[in-house]
């Protein structure tokens, strides 16, 4: 019997929305949560390998229909798409039969940040920290300018990609899942999505999130302190890198050492959304600026193999 993901059946294949030449035949499952189902497909065409991220269209999650939910997050990866820290969106199949959407998105082959810190040895965790302090300040900066907000910034979220040579691939991080993304208004308080104490995935995220977006925090919403909601989750990864804490239900600690990444954090931790830096501000931060100059070459120590990849793999943004 042929194992089926959402009515898809390993080695069906399925057609682009937006080309009746272009096809993908479904190679394995990546991953699933609430949403549905992420599976790794590769094209008929060039024998690229993707990752299809398949969601229902029918349906409601917190009052909002899911194939708003779809078309609200390919919306904003294409308006996004070309920046090089950023996932981008290749193509979309509509499967209108079964009721499902999918995305067709860049294959993360080394994972998501806790993988990569798993690997490497821990003389190179502040390396790792400066790479995505920098990297993903990047990207926040961007998305920011374009009147965007994420709203999950974890490490599960921070995708792990190789770049440089093939004798010497460096690792390249970019942010992904925009399931829950909004659109930073001036005019309009923001109804912060609540989002579970736990995901499917078993492991509290609650702790990334930046005071102000609990009931019990300040309630205010302006585009300026939003944004830097995200700001105060990027700085919640950053102390984990350093206190050896990942994924950790612990607040984090400070200070960390070297004295400048501390410096960098304590700004992106402030409990008052006007005092803590915004993406811009960051850049600012030698931590950052040294991140720039950073060659992180891909761990040779992989005990954990393909499985490894496979296993980070399964927490891709279809659970929050």
């Amino acid at each position: 019997m042929d194992v089926e993901y959402d009515h898809l059946s390993i080695g069906s294949t399925v057609e682009s929305f937006n080309s009746s030449t272009t096809r993908y035949r479904i190679i394995d499952q990546l991953g699933h949560g609430s949403f549905g189902h992420v599976l790794k497909v590769s094209s008929l065409a060039g024998q690229e390998v993707f990752a299809m991220k398949v969601m229902s269209t029918t349906g409601q999650h917190r009052n909002t229909p899911m194939k708003t939910i779809f078309q609200s997050e390919a919306s904003k990866l294409m308006q996004l798409e070309g920046h090089e820290h950023i996932i981008e969106l290749r193509d979309t199949v509509v499967l209108p039969k079964i009721n499902r959407a999918c995305m067709i998105m860049d294959l993360a082959t080394e994972g998501d940040l806790e993988s990569v810190f798993r690997r490497i040895p821990k003389n190179q965790h502040e390396a790792l920290s400066k790479l995505v302090a920098h990297e993903m300040t990047e990207a926040l900066q961007y998305i920011h300018s374009k009147n965007i907000v994420h709203r999950d910034i974890k490490p599960d979220n921070i995708l792990a990609f190789l770049a440089g040579t093939e004798r010497n691939p460096r690792y390249l991080f970019k942010l992904a899942d925009f399931g829950i993304a909004g659109e930073i208004d001036d005019d309009k308080e923001i109804d912060w999505p609540e989002l579970p104490h736990q995901p499917m995935s078993g492991r509290a995220f609650r702790h990334y999130r930046a005071p102000e977006t609990y009931p019990r925090g300040t309630g205010i919403h302006t585009r300026y302190f939003e944004a830097k909601a995200d700001v105060y989750s990027l700085g919640v990864v950053l102390a984990q890198i350093h206190n050896n804490t990942i994924l950790s239900s612990r607040e984090p600690s400070l200070p960390i050492t070297p004295a400048h990444a501390n410096s960098l954090v304590k700004h992106m931790l402030e409990k008052d959304p006007a005092r803590r830096a915004s993406a811009l501000a960051c850049k600012r931060f030698l931590w950052v600026q040294e991140g720039a100059t950073v060659i992180l070459l891909k761990a040779t120590n992989t005990s954990g193999g393909n499985g490894e990849i496979s296993n980070s793999m399964k927490r891709l943004s279809i659970e929050h």
